[in-house]
Parts: structure tokens; sequence; C-alpha cells
């Protein structure tokens, strides 16, 4: 009990060590099987959850393991092929568990295997069964007064809820080793609704307090979420340095999601112009599906952008099977914006229909995704001047870099202003729109009107209540933008501004 309870309080490290000395004691296989519950979630925050695996096995197969013990082994176990994205394997070990966990009515085990049983209902694209699962564990919740308050499930029903679009009502707490799974899960909500400085400062909160709690699962995914948003805002070394972090960690055996981290270097290779690197990894991506959705639950976006890569490479069967995953998401979840969106978008790309494209667009204008709905406007204006029709184009452009400006998604707005330039003729907003002042971010205004101040690192961020590494990351991206090479030159630059001289 005293493990579980220092896992579930983020002390990691003194779970494991706590749990091994009891190991080598002189314990009958029973007890020993009771411990090994605690050092499995504890190694499961960490990351290795193959090891988890071999490990709750072991334990399964002892004599004399009392059934409640044994269903929350098994609900443990349940999760490790999660990460090796064996959505088959994990459904079935849940199904056991759930049984198991109710016959002997274990509610730490039901909850958990019931929150397996969410997850798969996700990556096999029923989302409304995810949701209903979550709630069903929320409810065990309710009367909970052990363990089981520590699992925490309307996080998961937060991750639910967004999958259907339905943002509003991802807002949960939970324990401590929860939080940088709850940081990158806010990031990553704030990615797709193109807030990137929050997005930006939830992931490195989230880094921060990973690293903190040992629980270096969740660096992965912080790391991605950096990587993409240093993408949109046009800085392809800084993604690819996050990507190599990623690298290094799951080179030292950390487990992570194989389809999430395979886009993630995809967008990298692609933004640094490694298109061939791009497409390898896009094509793996791909093979996955239909069996494997819980990329395209978590992100719908994914699906029109790994089609452009895949077209681009001449992978077009490739491309097929990921728009025939977007559009069985949409016959199973048909009143999902996003989905339909994406679905509409991937068949627009891959078929150059005109028609799918502004079908897109329509179906986004209900979706909270506001990058995914500039995208598909983005395709709907290249379509416009394949057509001839220039009046129209310039239109859509102007309208796409207004929002692309507004978001600072840096790369997609100097992409349209290309476009812009193409059509001829058209009014196009100056280098300085897009990497000047203007470009600023609210918060990036704020850290430079500080900083020009004479306020170190540390004091901007008491001021902000953010951590200096998130002050320090605001502020080179200011400098980038801003094109000045210290706090000095920025100084100067702010009062040549104030004072109206060019």
């Amino acid at each position: 009990m005293a493990v579980r309870l220092l896992s579930f309080a983020g002390r990691l490290s003194e779970a494991r060590l706590l749990d091994r000395s009891a190991l080598r004691g002189e314990s009958d296989e029973a007890t020993k099987a009771s411990v090994e519950v605690g050092l499995a979630e504890a190694l499961m925050y960490t990351g290795r959850a193959d090891v988890v695996v071999v490990r709750v096995r072991r334990a399964l197969a002892a004599e004399g393991v009392p059934d409640e013990v044994r269903a929350s082994l098994l609900a443990i176990e349940a999760h490790g092929p999660l990460y090796a994205s064996d959505v088959r394997a994990a459904r079935h070990a849940a199904e056991a568990a759930v049984d198991l966990a109710r016959s002997c009515d274990s509610r730490a085990a039901l909850m958990f295997a019931i929150l397996v049983q969410s997850v798969v209902a996700r990556a096999e694209g029923r989302l409304q069964d995810s949701l209903s699962a979550t709630w069903e564990a929320v409810s065990l919740e309710g009367g909970a007064r052990g363990l089981e308050r520590h699992r925490h499930p309307r996080l998961w029903a937060a991750r639910a809820a967004a999958a259907l679009d339905r943002f509003t009502e991802a807002e949960v707490a939970g324990a401590m080793w929860s939080l940088p799974l709850w940081y990158c899960f806010r990031a990553k909500l704030h990615l797709a609704e193109g807030k990137f400085d929050q997005g930006e400062t939830q992931a490195r909160e989230g880094l921060e307090g990973a690293s903190r709690l040992t629980a270096h699962l969740r660096n992965i995914c912080m790391l991605g979420v950096l990587a993409q948003i240093e993408v949109r805002g046009g800085n392809p070394a800084g993604a690819r340095e996050y990507m190599r972090r990623v690298g290094q960690l799951m080179s030292q055996g950390l487990n992570a999601v194989e389809d999430q981290v395979r886009w993630e270097l995809a967008l990298v290779h692609d933004a640094c112009g490694d298109y061939d690197q791009a497409a390898r990894e896009a094509v793996q991506v791909a093979e996955a599906l239909p069996g494997r959705l819980l990329l395209l639950t978590d992100d719908p976006s994914v699906g029109p952008q790994l089609v452009r890569m895949l077209i681009r490479a001449g992978a077009v069967r490739e491309a097929e099977y990921v728009c025939a995953a977007a559009a069985g998401l949409v016959k199973a979840n048909p009143l999902v914006p996003s989905l339909v969106g994406s679905a509409f978008h991937a068949q627009g790309l891959l078929r150059s229909d005109p028609e799918m494209l502004r079908a897109a667009v329509h179906a986004y204008r209900d979706s909270p995704r506001k990058l995914a709905a500039a995208s598909a406007l983005e395709d709907v204006a290249k379509a416009e001047i394949s057509a001839g029709r220039r009046d129209r184009a310039d239109a859509l452009g102007q309208e796409v870099l207004s929002v692309y400006s507004a978001l600072g998604a840096v790369r997609a707005a100097s992409r349209t202003q290309d476009l812009l330039r193409h059509v001829g003729g058209c009014q196009v907003a100056s280098p300085r729109d897009v990497a000047g002042w203007s470009a600023l971010t609210r918060v990036e205004r704020r850290v430079a009107d500080l900083v020009t101040q004479c306020m170190t690192n540390h004091a901007v961020a008491a001021a902000l209540s953010v951590s200096p590494h998130t002050v320090d990351s605001h502020q080179r991206k200011v400098f980038r933008k801003l094109g000045v090479a210290n706090r000095v030159a920025l100084t100067r630059l702010a009062l040549h501004k104030d004072h109206g001289k060019p």
C-alpha cells in the first residue's frame, strides 16, 4: 500500500526502492504479487511499459494470487499494449480485467480496466463508446474511498470529449502523477485551437513536472508537442532538436505511442525540407491504418497533412489508406465537425476536387480546430488559382493570411504570402506583418515589454507566473521575429519604435 501511495504522490523513485526491498524479502507468492502491483504502476509512469508487462505476467503465473490482486494486475497489463499500438491485445486484456474485477467487486481494478477500454474505443474510432466508458469510470469514482480515487477518470473523460470536438468539457484536475499527462493534453488542445503561447507554456510546465516526478514517459509527449509548435512557428531547427531529445529517451528504453512519434518525425522532416524521409515516416503511419486510429481521433488534421506528404512522394495507395480511415471515422461519428472536415479535406487533396475542399471548409466552421480550418481554406484558395478565379483566390488568401498571422503560424503565413504573390496584382502583407512587432503574440509582447524594462528572466517569470524556461523560450522567439540578437538590441529597437523612428 505504501508503494502504491508513493506512486500516486509522484514519488516514483522512492516507490521503486521500497518495492524492490519488499520483493527481496521472504514473502509468499501471493504477497509478492500484491507488491508487484505497486511496482508495476510506478514503472508504467516512468515509461517502461515493456518491463511492466513482463513483470505482471510473471506475477499472474504465481500460485494463490487473490482475484482482487489478479484483477489489478490484468488492468495494468492491459495498458502495456497501448504503447506498442497493439489495440487488439489491449482490448482482450481489458475485457478479462473487467470481467474478473466485476466478479470480485474490485472497484480500483474495474475503474482502471474500463479506462483502458475507453482508449481502445478511441483507437478503434468508437468515440461515443469511449466517452461512455470514461463516464462509467467517473460513476465508480463517486463512492470511492481507496486507491481508485487516484485514477482520476475525469482526466480520461476530458480526452474522450476533446475527440468529439467538445473542448469546453475538457476541464479537470489530477493527482501528482497525472499532472504531466494533464499538461500534455492541455498543450495539444491549445495547439489544435491555434493558441501556441498557451500550448508552449503547458508543454514546458509539463516537461519540468515530468522530469521532477521521474515520469519520463510524458517527456516524450511534451517534446513532441513543442516540436509541432516550433514547426508552426517557422523554426524547424528547434523542432528537430526536440525530436532528437525524443530519440534519446526512446533509445534508453522508454515506450511511446509509435504512430504519434512517427507522425511528429514526418512533420519535422517535412519542415526541414527532407521530403524523402518525411514520406518514409508518413508511409509507415498510413500503413497502420485503419487498425490504429488513435492518431486521427486525437488530431483529425493529421489526415490531410499525411495525404499531402504521400501524394508528393507518389505514395497514392497509402494516401488512399488515410482517406479510407478518415471516411470510416466519419461513418462511425457523423456529428463530429472536425472528423467530417478532415475526411472531406483528405479526399479533396487526393482527388484534386475543389468541391470536396469547400465542403471541408464548411464542416470546419463548426470545429474548434482553427489550424485545420485555415489549412482547408488555404487549399481552396489554391484550387481557385488553378481554376483561373484569381479574385476569389485573392479574397480567400487574404482571409487565410490574417488567420495564420493572428495565430503566429509563421511558416504557414509565409507560404500564404507566396501564394498571394503568385496570384499577382494582390496587396500582400509586408514581411514585417509576419516577422515584426505585429507578429508577436500577446504573451511575447508582454515578455518584450518587461525585458526592455531591464528585468531579468527570473523576474519576468515571477511577474507572469510562469517558469524561467518558458520566459527564455518566448524571448528567443521575440529575438527571431524582430531580427535582433540580444536584450540590448531589443531595448534599442523598442526605443526606436516608441519614438516613431524607422
